[in-house]
């Protein structure tokens, strides 16, 4: 049954959902906020996705950098957090700990956007510069990452919208992509 769409965080800026953790106890989204722009900000929650009693918004990442499209790890609670910067001047995806940030992890090496966990969360899948779909398979420790190199699973069409032109179905087995009728992969 669907509901009334209720706002559960206030805020003067722009703020723009980008996972909702999948035992219900975290949105993650991106906000920006002058001085330091795309922030990541998470907000605790109830599973029918009302704000957690007493919780109010807190920074996950707050930088002079970008980042922004946070994508939650599968497991529940979740350990880790993907998500694009552009702190070396360009956007590269990274992992971080969850729920605080430390030790984080670069993904892609020659730039990347739009993480997206595979399906048990031991590959990351991004969309590369030349706008491939890459995966990264992992290697989660207790508190690391060890990325493969990135690897090449298909391009995509050229549609940019400022929006992720790919997800992905829970099994990792299927693709859902983004594209303008008639336009063949570049």
């Amino acid at each position: 049954m669907a509901g009334n769409e209720q706002r559960v965080s206030q805020s003067a800026n722009n703020q723009f959902a980008s996972d909702w953790s999948r035992d219900g106890r975290w949105v993650l989204y991106w906000e920006i906020t002058p001085g330091t722009q795309r922030d990541l900000w998470v907000l605790p929650t109830t599973p029918d996705g009302k704000p957690a009693p007493g919780a109010t918004p807190r920074p996950y990442l707050r930088t002079p950098a970008d980042e922004s499209w946070g994508r939650f790890s599968p497991e529940a609670p979740p350990r880790w957090v993907a998500y694009q910067s552009n702190e070396t001047g360009r956007w590269e995806v990274y992992i971080s700990a969850f729920p605080e940030p430390r030790g984080a992890t670069r993904i892609s090496t020659g730039g990347g956007q739009y993480p997206q966990w595979g399906a048990g969360g031991h590959e990351l899948l991004f969309v590369s510069p030349d706008n491939k779909l890459m995966a990264v398979s992992l290697k989660m420790g207790a508190d690391t990452v060890q990325p493969s190199t990135p690897r090449e699973l298909f391009p995509l069409p050229l549609v940019d919208t400022g929006w992720s032109p790919y997800d992905t179905a829970p099994d990792g087995q299927r693709f859902l992509v983004r594209a303008t009728p008639g336009q063949a992969a570049q």
